[in-house]
């Protein structure tokens, strides 16, 4: 569900290009903890920091999956 902060001023959503750790998490649906472990751990990369605040880039989120894809189905998680 797109929020009123998502809405461009004629009424049309925005195409967010990143997301906050717990938003990030949630797409992925596993907790902030696990997403921050993945992160410490290199398996997911870092976020960036924009002023104090932490951001998700959303590529970041599909290449995971895509990995995650590729291994799953015994490519390795190379393309």
């Amino acid at each position: 569900m797109t929020t009123k902060a998502e809405m461009r001023s004629d009424g049309q959503p925005v195409d967010k290009l990143t997301l906050t750790i717990p938003e990030a998490a949630g797409s992925l649906s596993i907790c902030k903890r696990t997403l921050e472990r993945l992160m410490a751990s290199g398996a997911f990369p870092r976020p960036l920091k924009i002023g104090r605040s932490s951001r998700v880039l959303l590529s970041d989120v599909h290449t995971y999956l895509q990995r995650l894809d590729a291994q799953r189905n015994g490519n390795g998680g190379t393309r």
